[in-house]
């Protein structure tokens, strides 16, 4: 067989460099070797030929990467600036932080209406006028919400005007069984509404001010009210709960100013004349010789004199007879001593001179009979004896005195036995500590004066407590009184300077120098400072020596309060309409105070015309009103039988707590002589008890409006009508009658002449009737509201009661000592006294109820219905009160019966009983009659200023500062009907679902819908016509009447059911088709609506129900353009109401520069986009001339796109172009032609009273506003298509600058790392791939019914990705799940991290690290780019510089000169000959084989080959191709199918041969032979994958072995380099000494 190896040329040739160093050492260089053509010589030339055509075509290669850099700069540079993302994202952040809601779920409507409310808050402002013109009669100075202050300034600043503000006092505390305090403060409001002005004529506030207390204040100030007729509105209080007032500030202020300074001086001079009283006080007890302070002062410590003399005697009989007594506890027999004797009066003064210290000897003193008695020695101890215990003797101890229990001690004086001497000197010793003791309380007053209680803690206690008592009492007084003055005087000051601004200075810094005067503010106040406590509580002071420091500091303080009273004081305002303020001192204003009646606790009225020239009527208007004021308005006509005229009494009452004697009383007409007695003395019922009782009931029940004097009550008919006796009434005796001891009775309450009624007004009159009661009340004209009956409750509450003592009576008849009995008799008695608290808690029960706003107004028909449902529940009320009085007095007659009571405590039950009973029935009755029958009352005043007006308008929306809004803001909304939902066990739970999507009309206008915000009672008349005017089913070419709905005909005519529900309501949404979007009902808010509309419209969407249960989308739409930037915006955002109860939201924004050619910078970027559209068209060219070239050389086309990178740079020119021409298109088409309106006058009118949504001219502009926003829609979507198309090219462009970088080995270490781990890195993802849509799908089918994060599938995946770049939050959701699921969440979350994360990540890594080590293996001796570049540009620049040289060789004369000598054909010459020459080669088994070979293997092995196997189906490539005739069918292979197998296979196979040999790039042949011969399966097939990867673990193994071999031939190469060198010494050193003997010289 022929041997088939190297023994070609062109093979031998590539390989003969192997041998090139063996022919080095070769003589006959020159010779040819056999078979071989080629001279040394050539080789030589054809090694530099090779080299220089390296260097040129990496010079190309260079070349061309450039060049597309080019390319790709001027492509990025022309889509930065057609993009302008930078300026577009300003643009783009501003809309998205106003318009985008923060959150992309929702739960409910309410947060859907919070994001609208919220963009329209921000965008619908009023207004920016701002355009410089003031246009009349629309705009005008600004006050309030009206006119234009950008325009036309601000009222306030181009007027004078009243600075006004509003108090308004409310208490809507009323009596249970009338109208609910809670509907009397929903249904009560007020305004300030212009009854003549030059400017609107709306109210100043927008909306009536309502109560959200039942009690509280309202203030208000308005410094911009334009002057003209006012009237303060306040609408629908009926029993006048409200009181105000409407003041000038400015002049509230100036009086405040007066007051401030009153409280102020007033509390220093508080606590300066304190301290001076306890400076007095300390003066007074030093001037005080011992025993007069003792008699002053000791004596009113002792509990009865008989101690106090008890003491005094032991104490003198101690000081001036112990002196003979042995004080043994100092020496034996030693008596007392004088000193001992007469310490106790070492601090006092001279009994005869208060000037002088007490200075006696003891001679003296016990001469003096002043201190000592001239008796006896009489030594007695007071102390206790004689008791008992329970009638038992006992030791007693002495000075024991206490009564307790049955316990008594008794005590007297005891002498003592003078025989006892132990006794003696106890009893002198005991004398003189107490005298000590004395001694020291009276030391322990003083400096308890003059420090402790003068200064205190400089905080709350000492003198500093009075000024804050003052402040607080001033306060309280000013809150209850004057609380328009609590702010100015106590909160608004904030001033810190009190002498140079006391008009802004806070009290806390007025008091220190009202206190301290000028002069002590800035210096020290020596005599302050010479009473300290180190010098006051110094032992050895001597009160005396306190005198003069405590009179010192008097006098100090009183210049003080001089130097106060010469502050001067600036006018609060120089001069003030009318008013001229003088200039005063603090004395002057502290003066006219106190003339006008101000105390340290209370102030006068500022209208006081004692206060001269401090008087200030601030007051515009004022009105009265109160909790209580029904009981007293209009008496006259509402309850003339409690309106009373003042009676004169003959006696005093003071009320005691005694039963037996329940006033103490004293005779006028008998100089106020006391009365005495009690109940069992007729005398003293007759002239105390029942004249107190009478006026007692006749103050509680009628009205004197506070006209009585103190010796006068107040008495009317309702108090004649009860008897004058009250033992004497029916129900009383009843009570008497069932007392057991009769006679026991009589005594205890006796008889009196008075019985019956006493009648002095017998021409007044009751209103008893309903018909009277009602014709009172005929002239109401408001509805009052839904009475609830609480005296039912009242009565219900009575009859438990009566329960619980019928219980105790059958509980005391079995055990009549039973305590259950008392305790319930007593809870009765608690219940009867407390009754008017349980109705108070009654009443905060059903205000809690109360929830839901009252109607505004209600017609005549239901007024009167209303009214005489009041008079009905007055009657209710007095038969529920007639209950209770009687359940009452059952429980005291029982208590009686039980002699649980006595019978004189049942007559104060039985008092109290009925004048509840008449002051409840007094309530009840004015509780249901209302003070006034007109539902707005009216208060008017007037502001001028002497103004001269004038007015002018304009409008304008934004999104941030500059991005002004086109059009407004389109909602949409699509509906489905509610259907039954398919058949389920569960159909009893809910039987209806979402159906099929519905255009029918739906929601309520608010403006007829009673409870809404926006409902106006002017259109809700009884005819029910006033709503025809704005909803007419006549205009519709078919209305529907009478419609059948819930087995009942509805919407009879004029309220067809096109336009009406079936309770009559005019529906607010109806269907209207819009262009681009599904059936549904749109909403336009307009540009031109101002602030206060846009919440208008907002109020009438979310109070019509525009989004409800059956809303399935809501979409909103806005437009905006922002002028410097020119930059269009879009923003659309949907609401979609799933099936699942929650609300999603998308939404996106755009943004568009539509102006494309409009500055220079447009004009220079037109120029590049040129080019880059001709460079790209070149491309593509270049691209179909190749396409076009591989047709006319290949004849197929189609082989063009064998080359993946063909397909990627054919792609990619394609694209580009296509880009291209979709720009020019866009430019030119849709940008330059989009026009869009600022406004389009959608409906017809912005400010209608109703039916908001009332189109203009059929809705042709709400069509066109649409029509705008699609079309810049279309637009916008165009340039979002165009720039991710260009995102894909730039994709394309990387890859193809990556291809176009792979000529240098490190530019291209990235592709090819790549390339040599996709086969891997195809092989890890399939794996990894399953492994990670395997947790994916398990963390959405366990976790995706709790956990956001595993939703949907595709939430999954994306969480599972996140969890690998390293964001775990969605563990926490994990661990917070219960049960089984919080296992299974732990269990996957840490398996997927140690699989997934740690284990199949780091596969990943050790594939790309390993592919990056081998390939930067293989290039890390290789030239870098910066020397490469270097060394080519050098070469290039020797060139040019040659070119002037008369010897130059142009580099493309030496290329040939070179291509000729090394004998190489034109292989540039791109001719199908010199192609046909350049043949591939096939390697097999480390022979390279050409096609002809291969044929001739093929022939060899067809003559050897046996017979084909005609079962074989699937075998290798030759058998399929040669099989051999074996039976019928076989055929032997023809030459010309051995011919194209051998081309077919070289062609897919094979590879053209380089044809350079150096050395470094034999290398890299030998390196990229194993790869290749892996894939190719070492013969050139494809090898299978277990094959591959046997030959590559081969091919390791080898090079592995081979480097160790390499390692080792390095380790002999270094020793024999070791050797060497040692070698070398050594023969060094023989040179060495072998010249050393030359050099010698020899012997002679």
């Amino acid at each position: 067989m022929r041997t088939f190896g190297p023994s070609k040329t062109a093979l031998h040739f590539r390989r003969s460099k192997k041998n090139a160093g063996e022919e080095a050492e070769d003589p006959q260089k020159y010779r040819l070797e056999e078979g071989d053509g080629t001279t040394h010589a050539q080789r030589i030339v054809r090694e530099l030929y090779q080299r220089y055509e390296r260097q040129l075509q990496r010079w190309k290669d260079y070349r061309n990467l450039f060049i597309f850099l080019c390319f790709v700069a001027l492509f990025l540079g022309v889509l930065y600036e057609q993009r302008n993302a930078g300026i577009s994202y300003q643009v783009h952040s501003t809309i998205e932080s106003v318009a985008a809601p923060s959150d992309n779920i929702m739960q409910d409507t309410d947060a859907v209406y919070s994001w609208l409310n919220g963009l329209l808050t921000e965008v619908w402002k009023d207004p920016v006028c701002g355009d410089g013109l003031c246009e009349a009669p629309f705009e005008f100075a600004s006050y309030s919400r009206f006119g234009c202050r950008a325009d036309c300034g601000k009222l306030s600043e181009v007027q004078n005007l009243t600075k006004i503000q509003i108090d308004i006092y409310y208490d809507f505390s009323h009596p249970v069984g009338s109208i609910p305090a809670s509907d009397l403060m929903q249904q009560a409001s007020w305004n300030l509404c212009p009854l003549a002005t030059a400017y609107s004529s709306d109210c100043y506030f927008d909306a009536d001010k309502e109560f959200d207390r039942l009690s509280g204040v309202q203030n208000f100030v308005l410094d911009d009210a334009p002057d003209g007729d006012w009237n303060l509105v306040v609408r629908r209080d009926i029993f006048n709960k409200i009181r105000g007032a409407v003041r000038d500030t400015t002049l509230v202020y100036a009086s405040a100013f007066y007051y401030k300074i009153y409280v102020a001086a007033a509390a220093a001079r508080a606590e300066q004349a304190f301290e001076i009283s306890l400076l007095n006080q300390a003066i007074n007890i030093t001037s005080q010789d011992f025993w007069t302070y003792a008699n002053s002062v000791i004596m009113a410590g002792y509990p009865n004199a008989t101690e106090y003399d008890a003491a005094v005697g032991w104490v003198k009989n101690a000081t001036c007879f112990c002196d003979s007594v042995a004080n043994d506890t100092v020496a034996s027999g030693t008596p007392f001593t004088p000193e001992a004797l007469m310490l106790y009066l070492n601090q006092s003064v001279s009994a005869t001179d208060p000037n002088a210290p007490f200075s006696y000897t003891l001679t003296q003193y016990k001469n003096d009979p002043y201190y000592c008695a001239s008796g006896p020695f009489d030594p007695r101890e007071w102390r206790g004896r004689n008791v008992t215990v329970n009638s038992t003797a006992v030791n007693a101890t002495a000075n024991s005195t206490a009564s307790s229990g049955n316990v008594t001690w008794t005590k007297e004086l005891v002498t003592i036995n003078m025989a006892n001497q132990t006794a003696l000197r106890d009893w002198c010793v005991g004398g003189l500590n107490l005298s000590i003791a004395w001694r020291t309380n009276m030391t322990n007053t003083v400096q308890r004066l003059l420090i402790d209680r003068r200064l205190g803690d400089q905080r709350t206690t000492g003198k500093i407590a009075q000024r804050n008592n003052v402040n607080d009492r001033m306060l309280a007084f000013i809150r209850a009184n004057r609380p328009e003055l609590v702010a100015p005087v106590f909160n608004a000051p904030r001033g810190t300077v009190a002498l140079q601004d006391p008009i802004n200075a806070r009290l806390e810094y007025l008091y220190p120098l009202y206190v301290d005067g000028v002069k002590y503010s800035t210096e020290p106040q020596r005599a302050a400072l010479n009473m300290t406590r180190r010098i006051v509580y110094n032992t050895t002071v001597h009160l005396l020596s306190l005198r003069p420091r405590a009179a010192a500091r008097i006098a100090e303080v009183q210049e003080q309060i001089a130097d106060v009273r010469a502050i001067a004081l600036p006018t609060p305002i120089t001069s003030y309409q009318n008013y001229t303020f003088p200039n005063a001192t603090v004395g002057d204003v502290y003066d006219a105070f106190i003339n006008a009646g101000a105390t340290s606790f209370s102030v006068p009225a500022p209208t006081n015309s004692s206060l001269g020239a401090f008087q200030v009527s601030y007051n515009l208007v004022e009105w009265l009103g109160n909790t209580t004021a029904y009981m007293r308005c209009d008496l006259a006509d509402r309850g003339a039988e409690y309106e009373g005229e003042c009676v004169a009494m003959n006696n005093t009452c003071i009320a005691t707590t005694n039963d037996t004697v329940p006033y103490n009383c004293t005779d006028l007409t008998n100089n106020g002589a006391t009365i005495t007695g009690n109940l069992s003395n007729p005398d003293y019922r007759m002239r105390c008890e029942t004249p107190c009782d009478r006026r007692f009931d006749c103050n509680t029940i009628c009205e004197c409006y506070g006209t009585c004097a103190a010796t006068e009550y107040c008495e009317c008919d309702a108090c004649i009508q009860l008897n004058v006796n009250a033992a004497a009434d029916t129900q009383f005796v009843d009570i008497r009658s069932i007392v057991q001891d009769q006679a026991a009775a009589s005594a205890s309450i006796a008889s009196i002449g008075l019985s019956g009624t006493v009648n002095r007004r017998a021409s007044r009159r009751l209103l008893t009737t309903n018909e009277e009661i009602a014709a009172q009340l005929s002239n109401v004209l408001t509805q009052v509201g839904t009475v609830s009956t609480q005296q039912g409750s009242i009565a219900t509450q009575m009859a438990t009661l009566k329960a619980q003592v019928d219980r105790a009576n059958q509980l005391a008849e079995a055990r009549a000592n039973d305590n259950r009995l008392i305790d319930l008799i007593n809870a009765g008695r608690a219940d009867i006294q407390a009754g008017q608290a349980r109705v108070e808690a009654k009443l905060d029960e059903i205000i809690g109820k109360q929830n839901q706003a009252l109607a505004a107004a209600e017609d005549a028909a239901k007024a009167l219905s209303a009214i005489q449902g009041l008079a009905e529940r007055q009657v209710a009320a007095q038969r529920a009160l007639e209950t209770a009085v009687t359940n009452q007095l059952s429980a005291i007659k029982t208590a009686t019966y039980q002699s649980i009571i006595t019978l004189t405590q049942a007559l104060a039950l039985w008092k109290r009983a009925r004048r509840d009973k008449a002051l409840t029935l007094k309530a009840a009755k004015l509780a249901n009659v209302p003070c006034t029958s007109d539902p707005v009352s009216t208060n008017t005043f007037t502001l001028d200023n002497g103004n001269i007006v004038d007015t002018t308008t304009s409008r304008e929306r934004n999104v941030g500062l500059t991005n002004r809004v086109i059009g407004g803001l389109l909602l949409h909304q699509t509906r489905t009907n509610e259907t039954l939902c398919p058949e389920s066990k569960f159909d009893k739970i809910q039987k209806t679902c979402t159906g099929p999507q519905t255009v029918a009309s739906f929601g309520v206008d608010p403006i007829f819908k009673r409870g809404t915000t926006l409902y106006n009672p002017d259109y809700d008349d009884v005819n029910g016509t006033k709503v025809l005017d704005f909803y007419n089913c006549s205009v519709l070419s078919s209305p529907t009447y009478n419609v059948s709905f819930l087995n009942q005909t509805v919407n009879p005519a004029p309220y067809c059911a096109e336009l009406y529900n079936p309770q009559e309501l005019p529906y607010a949404f109806h269907f209207f088709p819009l262009s681009g979007k599904d059936d549904g009902f749109p909403v336009w808010f307009d540009i031109n609506l101002s602030q206060d509309g846009a919440q208008t419209w907002f109020t009438y969407l979310q109070e019509g129900l525009y989004l409800d249960q059956n809303t399935r989308t809501m979409t909103a739409e806005m437009v905006t353009y922002n002028a410097p930037l020119r930059i269009f915006s879009y923003f659309y955002i949907k609401f979609y109401f799933s099936d699942g109860g929650s609300i999603k939201v998308t939404y996106r924004l755009n943004t568009a520069r539509v102006e494309l050619q409009n500055s220079y910078e447009d004009d220079v970027r037109f120029g590049f986009e040129i080019i880059l559209s001709i460079w790209i068209s070149l491309l593509l060219l270049i691209n179909f001339w190749d396409i076009g070239n591989c047709q006319k050389t290949k004849g197929n086309f189609l082989k063009y796109f064998l080359s993946g990178w063909n397909w990627v740079e054919f792609c990619s020119n394609g694209l580009l172009f296509s880009c291209m021409v979709m720009w020019w298109v866009i430019s030119s088409k849709y940008a330059s032609k989009f026009e869009i309106p600022i406004r389009r006058d959608v409906y017809a009118g912005l400010s209608a009273e109703a039916n908001f949504l009332a189109l203009q001219s059929n809705g042709a502009w709400l069509n066109e506003a649409n029509n705008d926003f699609e079309e810049l829609k279309q637009l916008v979507d165009m340039f979002n298509w165009y720039f991710a198309l260009n995102g894909i090219n730039i994709l394309l462009l990387i890859a193809r600058v990556l291809k176009l970088m792979d000529f240098q080995p490190r530019l291209g270490v990235v592709t090819r790392s790549l390339w040599l781990a996709g086969p891997d890195l195809c092989h890890f993802a399939i794996v990894a791939g399953m492994v990670f849509v395997g947790y994916a799908m398990m963390g959405h089918l366990i976790f995706g019914n709790a956990i956001p994060a595993f939703a949907t599938f595709g939430d999954a995946i994306n969480t599972c990705f996140e969890i690998l770049l390293g964001n775990i939050d969605v563990n926490s959701d994990l661990r917070a799940l219960g049960g089984l699921q919080s296992v299974a969440g732990a269990l996957w979350f840490w398996s997927y991290e140690l699989l997934v994360y740690m284990v199949l990540l780091n596969f990943l890594l050790a594939i790309i690290v390993d592919a990056f080590s081998e390939v930067k293996e293989k290039t890390h001796e290789t030239v870098g780019i910066h020397t490469e570049l270097f060394q080519l540009m050098r070469d290039k620049w020797r060139s040019l510089l040659g070119s002037f040289s008369p010897n130059y060789i142009s580099d493309a004369k030496l290329g040939d000169l070179l291509r000729q000598w090394a004998g190489e054909g034109d292989d540039k010459d791109d001719s199908p000959e010199v192609r046909e020459e350049k043949r591939k080669l096939l390697t097999i088994l480390n022979e390279d084989m050409d096609e002809e070979t291969l044929r001739e293997v093929f022939e060899e092995c067809l003559r050897d080959a046996p017979a084909a196997d005609p079962k074989a189906k699937q075998g290798n490539v030759l058998a399929r191709l040669f099989k051999r005739n074996v039976g019928a069918g076989d055929t032997d292979a023809t030459k010309k199918e051995i011919e194209q197998a051998a081309h077919y296979i070289v062609e897919r196979f094979g590879a053209v041969p380089d044809d350079y040999d150096e050395d470094e790039d034999d290398d890299q042949e030998q390196l990229q032979a194993a790869p290749q011969q892996a894939i190719m399966g070492g013969g050139g097939m494809p090898a299978a994958p277990g094959a591959r990867e046997a030959v590559l673990e081969k091919e390791r193994d080898q090079l592995a072995q081979a480097l160790e071999r390499l390692a080792e031939v390095q380790r002999e190469l270094a020793e024999g380099q070791r050797n060497l060198m040692s070698g070398q010494k050594q023969l060094a050193e023989q040179q060495s000494k072998l010249v050393q003997l030359m050099n010698e010289t020899p012997p002679q």
